[in-house]
């Protein structure tokens, strides 16, 4: 065997052996890379919606408390109490006729449904007929006339009574609050024997008490029970449970006391569904847009096990998800039943049991398990936090979604060693044939490649072998050529394409290579805009119409904070996120940012106008000290954060339509001729004010009065 072939041989046995290991280590490296991406991904949709969940339930209880704690409320529970026993004392005569068609109407509206459903409900289960001021202030309400949709929307029954003049002032603030809320129900309860004195929607529970009617030991019973047991303790907020004037719906009550002083004055209850925490978890059905991976979802369970919103593969596919969630044993014959007559999985369906005892055991690491339809799938599961209830929210995906890519990679990469060896041992040929004089001459020639021009002088005599050798040793120089162009041509592309989308400063750093910074900018003002009516506008983003508004009023709001010195930056889901001062100093910061909110406020109901969606804002202002960065946790992203964005954001989350609410600290960097009224003092969780106290003052600013003065 010649000295060239055992080079050659020689040359190919190291490669593929070093080929081997570098795949072993890519594929490894592949795997490891791609579960740590998975359990970014799944722990920052577990966190998020845990967190959304929490947030929606605590927007309920501040409504319910702020109920509880109006004197207004207080008096208009005695009122309709008052009232509600004139009726029960002199029923009118025609009342009997009247009972008889309320009946037939609740037999069709619930009755039937419910036992079709699978629920064993007669109509005594539903309707007292010993309750005469029940049953008449049902029939007043409940029969409506064609002007009225339901009886939510009818503010005076015109009967005469005592009740419906007590119920013309009470109903419409409370309704607003049922809507803006997507509530099911609010009732206001007398606390003697927990009638219900009130009721948004006038269903069959109106004028019953909770104590000993149709209606006792359901989930609202209970809380008002709570409540009245012990005032003191404050809001309570029960789980979700079947509640039969909800019909299919299934409903939890946040309810919380009514106090005229130091007395009990009643209860009043607000009564959610779980519609809005499935929209909040599944996005409104729009996965893509929300960061969710294929076949990703993230839904919620209670302790038992049990759903407390919609699997995703419910909502895209329910017939399909059914089948294979009766053949995991999620649920049983008469559980399908149910959920195709009910339309929900909530109370029905039950997690595997090995996500229910991670959640129990607090284990929120990534791992695979087995999804409700069966499939192996990474999960996460992490505890809402909120007391009163004990929910889980559980983010999936199937495994075969993220194994897939892996074992492609890991295929290319077996292919790509093969063709590489192939490739080598042609080259080990080549190489080892031209060891003798032209050698160095071709070594000569390859340390000086990049200076050197024109094709390789092959010396005469030399074999075919080395000229071949010589051609491509050219061609490869003009590629290397071409391709450092581009490569230079690129970098430049990249340069233009930072530079247009970050401020300068942040540019420079990314492109000097500081990819992960973070620092604090000790005064800025950040302003956040929620837009009510946005969320609508995003469910029903289909509409060509309302994607081009969307994107309307994004622009205009950008072009509004560029002309005041703020910038924007994020837009989560309703809420627009902006901040002053944080990479250009401004002394004038607090004033910059009032102004665009004034401003603000004005475009959005410009914009409004003339839609079917009257949009309107709520404006949250706060000042104090931020985090600014760069981060690549799963990708690379600026963003502004800290106490002082969450303070904006709890802000314009309490306020009404068209306020704008400014802390104590962003009002003292206002000027005098600002008006501004003082609205409440709020805790600050350990961030002390401007007086040195451990509460921050809360200013609520009429756009009206900021033009001309800031």
């Amino acid at each position: 065997m010649s000295v060239a072939t055992r080079l050659a041989i020689s040359i190919v046995v190291v490669s593929v052996i070093s080929l081997v290991v570098a795949t072993i280590v890519g594929v490894n490296t592949g795997q490891t890379l791609s579960d740590s991406i998975v359990d970014s991904r799944l722990d920052a949709l577990r966190a998020s919606a845990a967190t959304n969940v929490a947030a929606e339930m605590t927007t309920i209880e501040r409504a319910a408390e702020t109920l509880g704690a109006s004197p207004q409320v207080a008096r208009s529970i005695d009122e309709l109490a008052d009232a509600l026993a004139d009726l029960d004392a002199n029923p009118p005569s025609d009342l009997e006729s009247n009972v008889e068609d309320l009946v037939d109407q609740y037999d069709v509206e619930f009755i039937e449904p419910l036992q079709e459903a699978g629920f064993d409900v007669v109509r005594r289960d539903l309707i007292d007929t010993d309750d005469l001021a029940s049953l008449q202030l049902q029939t007043a309400y409940s029969l409506v006339d064609d002007d009225a949709d339901s009886a939510r929307d009818v503010d005076d029954a015109r009967d005469g009574s005592d009740w419906s003049e007590v119920h013309r002032r009470v109903h419409p603030p409370i309704r607003s609050v049922a809507d803006r809320l997507e509530l099911a129900d609010a009732f206001l309860v007398e606390p003697d024997d927990a009638t219900i004195v009130y009721s948004v929607e006038k269903g069959p529970d109106l004028g019953t008490s909770l104590d000993v009617g149709p209606f006792s030991g359901t989930v609202v019973a209970g809380a008002v029970a709570s409540v009245i047991s012990d005032p003191s303790a404050g809001t309570v907020i029960s789980d979700v449970s079947t509640y039969l004037p909800q019909g299919l719906l299934p409903v939890g009550a946040v309810a919380t006391p009514v106090m005229d002083g130091e007395e009990l004055a009643g209860v009043a209850v607000l009564v959610y569904s779980t519609e809005p925490i499935t929209d909040q978890l599944t996005a409104g059905g729009d996965w893509d847009a929300s960061g969710f991976p294929p076949t990703g979802e993230t839904f919620m369970m209670a302790g038992d096990g049990t759903m407390r919103s919609e699997p995703r593969s419910f909502l895209e596919d329910p017939r399909e998800h059914l089948t294979k969630a009766e053949q995991t044993g999620s649920i049983d014959e008469d559980g399908r039943v149910r959920i195709e007559r009910s339309g929900t999985t909530v109370l029905t369906e039950t997690a595997i049991g090995e996500t229910l005892n991670a959640a129990q055991d607090d284990d929120e690491s990534v791992e695979v398990r087995t999804s409700v339809i069966g499939d192996q799938a990474y999960s996460s599961t992490e505890p809402v936090p909120l007391d009163g209830v004990e929910w889980y929210v559980v983010s999936e995906v199937d495994e075969d979604v993220i194994r897939e890519p892996l074992e492609d990679f890991g295929k290319r990469l077996i292919i790509g060693a093969a063709i590489l060896v192939v490739v080598i041992a042609f080259a080990a040929v080549a190489w080892s044939a031209a060891m003798m004089s032209s050698i160095r001459e071709m070594s000569e020639r390859l340390r000086t490649w990049r200076t050197s021009t024109g094709p390789i002088d092959v010396p005469e005599r030399s074999p075919v072998e080395i000229e071949r050798l010589a051609a491509s040793f050219t061609e490869m120089v003009n590629s290397l050529e071409s391709q450092r162009a581009e490569l230079t041509a690129a970098r430049e592309r990249r340069t233009e394409l930072l530079q247009s989308m970050l401020p300068p400063q942040v540019a420079e750093r990314v492109m000097s290579g500081e990819l992960e910074t973070v620092e604090e900018v000790p005064k800025v003002t950040v302003v956040v805009i929620v837009v009510a009516g946005l969320g609508e506008l995003v469910r029903l983003g289909r509409d060509s119409a309302n994607r081009e508004l969307v994107d309307r009023l994004t622009a205009e709001l950008d072009e509004i904070g560029e002309r005041h010195g703020l910038e924007r930056i994020k837009i989560v889901g309703d809420a627009y996120f902006a901040v002053c001062g944080h990479n250009r100093p401004y002394i004038d910061h607090a004033p910059r940012a009032l102004s665009f909110a004034a401003d603000a406020q004005d475009a959005v109901r410009e914009q409004g106008t003339g839609t079917d969606h009257g949009l309107d804002v709520v404006i949250g202002i706060h000042t104090g000290p931020v985090n600014v960065g760069m981060t690549r946790e799963t990708g690379l992203v600026y963003d502004v954060w800290g106490p002082t964005v969450s303070r904006a954001h709890d802000l314009a989350r309490s306020g009404g339509r068209g306020q704008i609410l400014i802390s104590g600290r962003t009002h003292a960097l206002l000027p005098d001729s600002v008006v501004a009224e003082r609205v409440t003092e709020t805790e600050t969780d350990g961030e002390p004010g401007d007086d040195g106290d451990d509460t921050d003052l809360v200013f609520a600013v009429s756009a009206e009065t900021v033009g001309g003065t800031v």
